[in-house]
């Protein structure tokens, strides 16, 4: 080995060591009562999404954001099983809870019916890959059809790509289409999400997740769906507060097979 090489390799191991570091040690931000911030809105952005939170974030912890804590924690519990401090505080044992896919939503009232699209029987007759989402953006054409498969059913649709910065949007191309999405999401629209696989290219199905609740701008007529529906590949952000959805991110690797 040549001499000037090895001052480089410390360098590199050092940077690798750094980060690893950085990594082991990085910690939420304690947001409480009267804190203020993007890490606030992170926290009430999730308490929403997980029907804890059911106003408008605005940044700022106060009374409702501090009930909604308490409820979320309450139902919460470790790695270890014991429940969480419901103190209305969200420090780094709750955040790491409520930002992982393991987090409790809150209960559903029981005359509240939901649908719930069909459940994976047996081994799945489709499989995607993992693939960034940056990856995928770059190589979508808007305006293009592109076939997505069910990866509990393998029923498959065709979806009219329409764009999308931090996610794919697409609308049903026909009719049929619309009715095959219905039928996988259980008989009607609603706000659950799946696994499917896109089929980016003849040798490329990628892992995604997709929203069961069209939305938003309708791009399309003659498709009996209005709005348009979200599709989450790896990386994906929502479009508030551009943090990753848990959720879809669970779905996207289960469409992996992992």
């Amino acid at each position: 080995m040549k001499t000037w090489r090895i001052p480089c390799i410390l360098i590199a191991l050092f940077t690798l060591l750094t980060c690893v570091n950085a990594m082991a040690t990085e910690k939420y931000e304690m947001v409480r009562q009267g804190s203020t911030g993007e890490a606030v809105q992170r926290v009430q952005l999730r308490l929403r999404e997980l029907d804890y939170l059911r106003f408008k974030p605005t940044g700022s912890f106060k009374g409702m954001t501090v009930a909604a804590t308490i409820a979320f924690q309450q139902l919460q519990v470790t790695d270890d099983g014991s429940y969480v401090a419901a103190d209305g505080e969200a420090g780094e044992q709750t955040q790491s809870i409520l930002f992982s896919s393991r987090a409790r939503r809150a209960p559903i009232a029981a005359e509240v019916e939901i649908p719930i699209g069909p459940a994976l029987k047996g081994s799945p007759t489709v499989q995607g890959t993992l693939v960034s989402w940056e990856n995928v953006k770059s190589k979508l054409m808007t305006n293009t059809t592109y076939k997505v498969y069910d990866y509990n059913t393998g029923k498959s649709l065709r979806l009219l790509y329409l764009g999308g910065e931090n996610h794919a949007e697409a609308e049903c191309a026909t009719p049929e289409d619309t009715g095959i999405f219905l039928e996988i999401f259980g008989g009607e629209y609603n706000f659950s999400k799946r696994p499917v696989v896109l089929q980016l290219d003849a040798n490329t199905p990628v892992a995604a997740s997709m929203f069961g609740y069209p939305h938003g701008t309708d791009s399309k007529g003659g498709n009996d769906m209005t709005g348009h529906v979200c599709i989450f590949f790896d990386g994906s952000r929502s479009h508030v507060g551009r943090v990753t959805d848990v959720e879809h991110q669970k779905q996207i690797y289960i469409a992996a097979g992992m």
